[in-house]
């Protein structure tokens, strides 16, 4: 068997479907293929090389209690020949450690690594030196579900190849490097593989490359290259770009020109290169202007190149200018506009980079141009007068425009004179940036008329909308008046005073409207006139035939709208009629049109003498009105029968007129009955009228009840085509056979078939034929509320019907017909009989279909169209039994099959330890066996299958290392699970650590440890409140892990703290102090409390018991932060004197209890001598008996002075170690002390004061 190479491998989609075992997800894909069609002679080998592309599967079945799930995937060396067997994949933990490695398939670079506990890993490719994968590493975290590798998604490592270093010099100094150079990879195919910059020497490199043709491009914003690309060619190591190769020819010389600070565009600049000097710039010399260089000798006569500025900034650029000395000179090329440009030359010098010419060139002077206009974007004003800062100096032309010859940018008013009209003047600023001017446009145009009287008047003219008024006087004699107004509407009057009203002057019409629409206004007459009105009437046949006429007379305003009452006058029996008294002014004069028909029913008419005459009003003919539902066409004659009876005339002429929708008028020439017929795409009503009369007065009603809806069917084929008609409510319908018409349509027979529906009414048409396909199969027609000619189409089309056979006959085998490309039509199945015959259709033959066959063990090529069959191949397979090293059958060992055309299938042994991969095309495989613990002889194998045959593989493997199995629970027995648990080897056997999670029921197993070690079994830690585990206890286990498993390694896991609870107590000296207290908890650096209350007094503030009140404040976050707690008071600070206790602690324990004291003093009042005189007298008892008493006095003194002493040591002896001050109620005082003293006080009141002269 011919395999294919990796570069003809057929495209594969993979069908991803779950099985649900137990707590975990098997994932298996199936395969789907799209094969190519191949000549009959090769349909054997095309058999046997697609075999091994169609069992292209990942499968982990459950074998034991211990499924394994794995990652697996492919290491690709797309277009590059590659031993792959020298690349490994490793898994890796977070914090570096190995925990297993496998060799590729060398085939096609399949790979499968175990993962037996979930947590986080690190996917590494391990390649030989100087191979560059992508990615280099992946990071999974494992969870058995929704992670890449549970659900059975390849993880794959793209070989990318070697690398591309060059380097980019300057013409003429090939010692310096081109810096900041951007340099761009592109493939062969030009898609672009990278991109960078070049270091300070001018280098630069690609890495990784992968063998192949490609090119090199360079680009800079300021520079310009010899040659911008070079092609290089990756064959099996880093490819270095020859010197020279990539070499900078040119620089960008860039400037600037303004006028007036503005930039400006209308100049070009020519650049002349010095004598003698090579210079290969890259502007084509075909666009140079042939200027020659007078000025400067030192530079060559003929220009170099030629250059024009950008209109938005004003800068000119030379591209690719070389090394070398320039003169830039300025050139204007349209004659119409004078410059003056300084200065009249640069001179520069271009180095290793791109030159900005320091001197920007100014134009000093120019000319501009301007329009006047009677409105923006309207008429030009010809022959106006054109003033400059009062000065005339231009007239305009016939399209209004003027110019300004030779002026300096700068402000200048402009004046404009017209006659009939008015300019305001503009003030403007004229610069180079732009040579025009804004428009001037008519600000007043000229309004005249005449008052008629001898007399002058005023004259008030008002603008509609506005509060804007305007008085003229007439002139004395002629009355006439004239003023300057701006576009809108206005309304003239005359202004009479109260003496002129008195005497009866009164001008007609009182108000006049006018409209000024940028142009003059003239003939607004004002008068005392009265005139007479005739006119006259002329009817069909006699006077009588109009019946009664009355002619209405309307006046109107200046806008043509009608004001004032109108006026009717009856028409006489000889037609005529007149108004009598008549203002001058504008009318309008109609006669009544709703019954007939004339000429024209309105005239208009300017009264201006005393008798005024109106053409004549001639009658053409009758109205009818018809009001008709839809449109149709109506056909008509006038009914004479008796008149044809008596004198045998024919019948006269029929004539046809179109209706709308609505209601139609039309005027008939004679008077009497009308016969009517009505056609159309309409059915009407029965009641429908068949004849009109002119002297009706009700308009007719034309109804339509339904409407015509044209079906159409395009066939190919000229057959007698019917449809089954069912309406709502029916359930058999009938039989309706569609006319064929003379027209084609897209190549096929068109055929017809009317249906008038009325609106809503549904219709379903069901075409039928034995060998024709329709589209669509069925047709639902809904009635509109209007015709519809096409109101769908059918197509019928040659069905086709497909018949095939499996070659050599297979019974059973399932054949599926699909429409790749219309995802929206469902595939079809069929089954093969015992003659392997299969048959699909009639389907419709534009669909691109597509044929596969499947059968479990078989391989089938693709369709075969010229023979209609499929060829079929029965494949073979590989039995793998797997021991342990005492014979036993081993269960649990996962087996990773692959070969080539990217063939790889993962099965897990079971109880009987052997696994069978069946469906095999015959090739070379790779089998791998892998289980954590285990180290298998050989541990991979290379198997060649001949066709049809059965392999049979054993296995051995021998266990080498062991499990330490344990549960982790909470204090109360609960549970723990998600937890890592790690055993950690000492260090004679490495410090190696290997780690597993707790499941759900709190139970771990910690696989892959070596007998002879001793290991430390450890619950992971961690800090905060967010670490699963505080601590555990024991805090670890030691376990020598012999030649058995260890089980029964049981810990306790502790929670981490989450909060702190904060009790204090508060003391105050007297219980009625409580209700003036507040007490608030703070965070360190926060202005507003966490938490703040009130301290609640006692239920009995009068009781002599005070135990003090104890706060709870809110549970804080175990966060470690600081929090201070203080007291507030309401109580007066006149009266009272007292301290105010705080507290600070860090909220890194589990509770904290504080003790805050109050104890304020009563502040004592300073009396005068004469408060009180019992005040005063206890004075001076005292006084007195210290003085006749002195032995007693200090005897007392002393008593009292020890007791205070005795008092002060107990209470330093009682005082709390926190360092507040607190209340001393432990003290007594004797009371026999206190009644020695106070009688000894009392005696001495009694006795009498012996008195001394």
């Amino acid at each position: 068997v011919t395999l294919a190479p990796c570069s003809n491998r057929r495209e594969k989609k993979h069908e991803i479907t779950s099985y649900r075992t137990g707590r975990r997800d098997l994932v298996q894909f199936q395969p789907h293929f799209h094969h190519t069609k191949r000549p009959q002679k090769m349909v054997r080998s095309a058999v046997l090389g697609l075999a091994l592309g169609l069992l292209l599967a990942v499968v982990v079945q459950p074998g034991t209690a211990n499924e394994v799930f794995g990652c697996g995937g492919f290491v690709k060396n797309v277009n590059s020949e590659l031993d792959l067997s020298k690349v490994e994949v490793g898994l890796f933990t977070p914090q570096g450690s190995l925990k297993i490695k496998t060799e590729c398939s060398p085939s096609n670079g399949y790979y499968f690594i175990p993962v037996y506990d979930k947590g986080s890993y690190v996917l590494k490719v391990i390649p030989p030196p100087g191979w560059s994968f992508e990615p280099e590493q992946v990071e999974i975290k494992f969870d058995g579900q929704t992670d890449v590798c549970s659900q059975g998604k390849d993880v794959n490592f793209l070989f990318k190849g070697f690398g591309i270093t060059g380097r980019v010099e300057f013409q003429g100094a090939p010692e310096a490097g081109a810096r900041n150079v951007r340099v761009e990879l592109v493939a062969e195919d030009g898609s672009r593989i990278g991109q960078t910059i070049t270091n300070g020497n001018g280098v630069f490199s690609f890495t990784p490359i992968k063998p192949g043709r490609y090119v090199v491009k360079v680009q800079h914003q300021r520079w310009h290259f010899e040659r911008p690309e070079y092609k290089v060619t990756v064959a099996s190591g880093n490819t270095e770009i020859p010197a020279g190769s990539l070499v900078v020819a040119g620089f960008d010389v860039e400037g600037s020109v303004f006028s007036d600070g503005q930039p400006f565009a209308a100049v070009g600049f020519l650049l002349y290169s010095s004598q003698g000097q090579k210079s290969t710039a890259k502007c084509s010399s075909e666009t140079v202007p042939s200027v020659p260089n007078a000025a400067n000798k030192a530079y060559e006569t003929n220009p170099l190149c030629f250059a024009t500025p950008n209109k938005n900034t004003g800068q000119y650029l030379f591209a690719g200018v070389p090394r070398g000395k320039y003169l830039v000179r300025p050139h204007f090329s349209d004659s119409k506009i004078k410059f003056h440009i300084r200065p009249e030359a640069v001179e520069l010098v271009v180095g290793n980079d791109g030159v900005r010419v320091k001197e920007n060139f100014e134009v000093t002077g120019f000319s501009v141009s301007g329009r006047v206009l009677r409105s923006p974007n309207g008429a030009s004003v010809a022959n106006a007068r054109v003033k400059l800062n009062g000065r005339e100096i231009a007239t305009t032309g016939q399209d209004g425009a003027y110019t300004l010859e030779n002026i300096q940018p700068g402000t200048y008013t402009i004046q404009v004179q017209a006659d009939d009209l008015q300019f305001k003047d503009h003030i403007v600023k004229v610069s180079l940036a732009n040579p025009s001017l804004p428009d001037v446009l008519v600000s007043g145009f000229k309004v005249c008329g005449q008052v008629v009287s001898k007399k002058a008047h005023r004259v008030a003219i008002t603008k509609k909308a506005s509060t804007m008024m305007v008085e003229v006087t007439s002139r004395e004699g002629t009355g006439e008046w004239c003023t300057y107004l701006e576009n809108g509407a206005y309304t003239v009057q005359v202004l009479t005073s109260d003496a002129e009203h008195a005497s009866g002057i009164q001008f007609f019409p009182v108000t006049q409207t006018i409209e000024v629409n940028y142009s003059p206004v003239e003939g607004i007459v004002f008068s005392q006139l009265r005139a007479t009105v005739t006119g006259e009437v002329r009817c069909l046949g006699s006077r009588e035939s109009c019946g009664e006429l009355a002619v209405t007379l309307q006046a109107l305003d200046g806008s043509g709208n009608a004001v004032g009452q109108a006026v009717n006058a009856a028409v006489s029996d000889a037609g005529s009629y007149s108004f009598q008294n008549v203002l001058p002014g504008s009318y309008e004069v109609s006669v009544p049109s709703s019954k007939l028909c004339w000429q024209s029913n309105t005239v208009k008419i300017n009264i201006k003498t005393a008798k005024e005459s109106v053409p004549a009003f001639v009658q053409t003919g009758y109205i009818v009105s018809i009001l008709s539902s839809h449109g149709a066409t109506m056909a008509y004659r006038y009914k004479d029968t008796a008149a044809r009876e008596e004198t045998g005339a024919a019948p006269s002429k029929e004539e046809e007129i179109v209706l709308t929708a609505g209601m139609n008028m039309f005027c008939v020439k004679r008077a009497g009955t009308y016969e009517m017929r009505l056609s159309g795409c309409h059915r009407f009503e029965e009641a429908t009228a068949t004849e009109f009369s002119t002297a009706s007065t009700v308009p007719i009603s034309v109804n339509a009840k339904s409407h015509r809806n044209v079906v159409k069917l395009v066939a190919e084929a000229k057959e007698q085509y019917r449809v089954r008609v069912v309406r709502d409510g029916d359930s058999t319908g009938e039989l309706v056979e569609l006319e064929l018409t003379d027209g084609r349509a897209d190549g096929g027979y068109v055929y017809r078939k009317e249906f008038f529906l009325e609106h809503g009414e549904r219709v379903t048409l069901v075409p039928q034929s034995e060998i024709m396909l329709f589209n669509p199969t069925q047709l639902v027609v809904t009635g509109g509320s209007d015709c519809a000619d096409v109101s769908t189409k059918l197509r019928a089309t040659k069905g086709l019907l497909i018949n095939g056979r499996t070659d050599p006959p297979v019974k059973d085998a399932t054949i599926t017909l699909l429409f790749p490309k219309n995802a929206d039509l469902a595939s079809q199945v069929a089954l093969t009989d015992e003659r392997g015959e299969f048959r699909f259709g009639p389907i419709d033959p534009s669909l691109a279909v597509e044929l596969s066959a499947e059968k479990e063990s078989y391989v089938f090529s693709a369709f075969d169209r010229t023979t209609s069959s499929f060829s079929g191949h029965k494949l073979c397979e590989i039995i793998v039994t797997v021991k342990d090293d005492a014979g036993n059958r081993l269960a649990g060992v996962l087996l990773s099959l692959s070969g080539a055309e990217s063939y790889r299938k993962n099965m897990v042994t079971g109880e009987d330890g052997t696994i069978k991969f069946h469906s095999l095309s015959p090739s070379e495989y790779y089998l791998r066996a892998m289980m954590k613990e285990y180290e298998f002889r050989p541990n991979s194998r290379l198997i060649t299958v001949q066709e049809g045959a059965t392999v049979q593989e054993e296995l051995v493997g021998q266990r080498t290392q062991f499990s330490i199995y344990g549960s982790l629970t909470s204090l109360n027995g609960e549970p723990f699970p998600n937890v890592a648990v790690e055993a950690v080897s000492d260090e004679s056997c490495g410090s190696v650590l290997e780690e597993a999670t707790s499941e759900f029921n709190g139970q771990y197993r910690i696989r892959g440890l070596t007998p002879g070690c001793q290991y430390r079994v450890r619950v992971r830690t961690g800090t905060g409140p967010t670490a699963a585990v505080d601590r555990s206890i024991p805090r670890e286990r030691l376990v020598t892990v012999g030649k058995a498993d260890t089980r029964d390694v049981n810990l306790i896991a502790i929670s981490p703290l989450a909060f702190v609870d904060v009790t204090v107590r508060v003391v105050a000296s007297q219980n009625e102090h409580y209700k003036t207290l507040k007490i608030a908890l703070y965070r360190k650096g926060s202005d507003s409390p966490v938490h703040t209350q009130r301290i609640e007094p006692p239920l009995n503030p009068k009781s002599k018991i005070n135990p003090g009140i104890m706060v709870f404040f809110p549970r804080i976050p175990f966060d470690g932060k600081s929090y201070h707690i203080e007291l507030t008071s309401t109580l007066s600070e006149k009266s009272y004197r007292y301290s105010l206790s705080a507290v600070s602690f860090v909220a890194n324990a589990s509770s904290f209890y504080a003790e805050l004291p109050f104890e304020p003093e009563l502040r004592t009042a300073e009396g005068d001598l004469n408060q009180s005189s019992l005040s005063a007298i206890v004075l001076i008892a005292l006084i007195g008996f210290v003085f006749f008493k002195q032995e007693l006095a200090f005897e007392l003194l002393g008593m009292a002075w020890a007791k205070v002493g005795t008092l002060a040591g107990g209470a330093m002896s009682n005082r709390r170690p926190t360092g507040k001050e607190q209340k001393n109620d432990g003290g007594h005082i004797d009371t026999r002390d206190i009644d020695v003293l106070a009688s000894t006080i009392d005696g001495m009141k009694k006795k009498k004061t012996k008195k001394v002269s």
